[in-house]
């Protein structure tokens, strides 16, 4: 469902007919978007067309020739789109939306790519009481749209203390159970987020899932889950230490996640789909088709999906194992300098781990796609800095595993592993398959940065291109460049789909009475200046945003104005309490 307008409907709003029969042709309007090529959101054909706003809301698109307004902005030559909608980010996070930092609250890296609407407490993390969270975004004020998650870890400490080792109990699932729906019926919850790769997640079973799940439909609540695995093994999977069991595998976490779908009639996401490792690398065909079996069956099934082929832990990539590393400080203390070396001396001096070391520096290394697909991108020896693995492994004529102790020894001592890496796990043509599906909706699975914090050692920390780039830079290289899909689709699945998932009735679209959530881009100028060795640049081309009718980039300037709302799902009643 794309909600699209009636034919009839469109036609009159697109051409106006004849200027005297256009009523909204000489009204006076507080913003006026003139001669743009308007993208709606639906998949339809772009037309031009002149866009009225008045306040927060889309008051008319059609011809408005006689039609003025106190601000004019020229789009000709520009196409005007809703603002985008990211089902993935963390915005909230650390020194984000609720940061007393007005820069910050802005979204400025988000704003420039044009999104207008951002979901949080992805992953399974929520803070205790999304009431304090509404009212502190409210009070502070916000330079997007959020739409706020139940966290599926968060229930788990709310309910069964320290002991999350395990499934939850009947008992314990029913307390959840009723968190959950109070949420999704007085604190604006638009669904539930999980984390089944991380801790507690990866502890609880299928039955848990089902059950809480089964209080997402009556609410039109979505789904969102960090799938337990994203290839042959999940990140926590280390073959010298937890190798007595098979490690879950991409095809049994997307049987999971279709299990909850069709167990409960919910609307599901497999969140930032990839597929990385031996026998998962390169074969994203495989995971399209089980997705599209089972939404030929009925099931509400969808993914989303960042358009780059390093992930966000490829930014944390580290060779050795934590065991073999330790966590660079003397025994018991838990502050003062880090230094990793001798932990690993300690290892290397004993000589009965060598094969275990072997075994796990090989599988980390295999799991992000090869040593050919690790790059470093800083190291006390500047020669070293943006080679691959697989070429000092050549020019400096060491294995795999000497590579990585040699690495840690001689680089930085506080630093584990010694450098910092990133890997590329994704093959571009994965990711190719996975955009241009029309179930996959645009995300960024990022956060808030300023690059001029972004600096010197922190020019690599708490950061990644696709905080910067991930919406210009799916229609620059899908659609611009190599006309993967047109540029309806495009937007389509920025806009129109992810605003369906969500049951966002008005936004995601350009139809008058939808809210003005609006960008103004130039197509042909648009550009990411993001690099794996330059992740922190703002995107260009993005010339104009308005979030609720505010604008938040004016003539490509940010304005730091802060109109931003936390969204309520339809037919949902905010309590008063926390």
């Amino acid at each position: 469902m794309h909600h699209r307008l009636p034919l009839s409907a469109l036609l009159v709003v697109a051409s106006g007919l004849i200027s005297g029969a256009n009523p909204a042709a000489n009204r006076t309007f507080d913003v006026l978007i003139r001669g743009g090529t308007v993208i709606d959101g639906t998949g339809a054909p772009g037309f031009v067309a002149d866009v009225g706003l008045i306040g927060d809301t889309i008051a008319a698109i059609g011809r408005l020739d006689g039609a003025s307004a106190p601000v004019v902005v020229a789009a000709e030559g520009r196409i005007v789109t809703p603002g985008f909608i990211d089902l993935h980010t963390h915005l909230e996070q650390g020194d984000g939306l609720a940061s007393s930092d007005v820069r910050r609250r802005a979204a400025q890296n988000y704003i420039t790519q044009g999104v207008t609407t951002a979901f949080v407490n992805q992953d399974g993390r929520q803070p205790a009481s999304l009431t304090d969270q509404r009212k502190k975004f409210e009070r502070l004020g916000i330079g997007v749209n959020v739409a706020l998650a139940n966290g599926h870890d968060t229930l788990r400490r709310q309910v069964m203390g320290k002991d999350l080792q395990r499934p939850a109990t009947a008992a314990e699932l029913d307390r959840m159970r009723e968190l959950l729906r109070r949420s999704l019926a007085d604190e604006g919850s638009f669904g539930l987020s999980l984390g089944l790769e991380y801790f507690s997640g990866r502890h609880a079973d299928t039955t848990e899932l089902i059950a809480l799940a089964t209080e997402l439909p009556a609410y039109n609540g979505v789904y969102i889950s960090h799938l337990r695995s994203q290839g042959s093994a999940p990140m926590w999977y280390k073959p010298s230490v937890d190798g007595a069991a098979p490690p879950p595998t991409l095809e049994q976490a997307l049987d999971e996640i279709i299990q909850v779908a069709e167990g409960t009639g919910c609307s599901a996401v497999a969140t930032h789909i990839k597929g990385w490792g031996p026998g998962y690398r390169g074969q994203a065909a495989r995971t399209v088709a089980t997705i599209n079996a089972a939404r030929a069956r009925g099931l509400r099934l969808y993914a989303d999906v960042y358009p780059y082929d390093s992930a966000g832990s490829d930014g944390d990539f580290v060779a050795l194992p934590p065991w073999a590393i330790g966590s660079g400080r003397p025994e018991g203390a838990t502050s003062g300098p880090r230094d990793y070396r001798p932990g690993l001396r300690r290892i290397l001096a004993a000589g009965d781990q060598a094969e275990a070391l072997r075994r796990d520096v090989e599988h980390q290394v295999a799991l992000k796609g090869g040593a050919e697909n690790i790059h470093v991108l800083d190291y006390p020896n500047p020669a070293w800095v943006g080679r691959t693995l697989a070429d000092l492994m050549q020019t400096e004529r060491l294995g795999l595993t000497d590579l990585a102790v040699r690495l840690q020894i001689e680089g930085d001592p506080a630093k584990a592993g010694g450098a910092k890496l990133r890997a590329v796990s994704m093959e571009q043509r994965d990711v190719d398959l996975f955009v241009t599906q029309p179930w996959t909706a645009g995300s960024t699975d990022g956060w808030i940065v300023l690059p001029e914090e972004a600096v010197g050692p922190k020019k690599y920390i708490g950061t990644n291109r696709r905080c910067f780039g991930s919406f210009p830079w799916r229609l620059i290289n899908y659609t611009r460049d190599r006309r993967l899909e047109s540029i309806e689709e495009s937007v389509r699945k920025c806009t129109g789909l992810p605003a369906e998932i969500l049951n966002l009735r008005d936004r995601g679209r350009l139809a008058p009475g939808c809210k003005a959530d609006i960008a103004v881009i130039d197509l042909a100028r648009l550009q990411d200046h993001t690099t794996l060795l330059e992740p922190n640049e703002y995107a260009t081309g993005v010339e104009q945003v308005f979030v609720n009718g505010v604008a938040v980039i004016r003539n490509a300037e940010r304005t730091l104005a802060l109109p931003g709302r936390v969204l309520v799902p339809a037919g949902a009643k905010l309590g008063g309490g926390s």
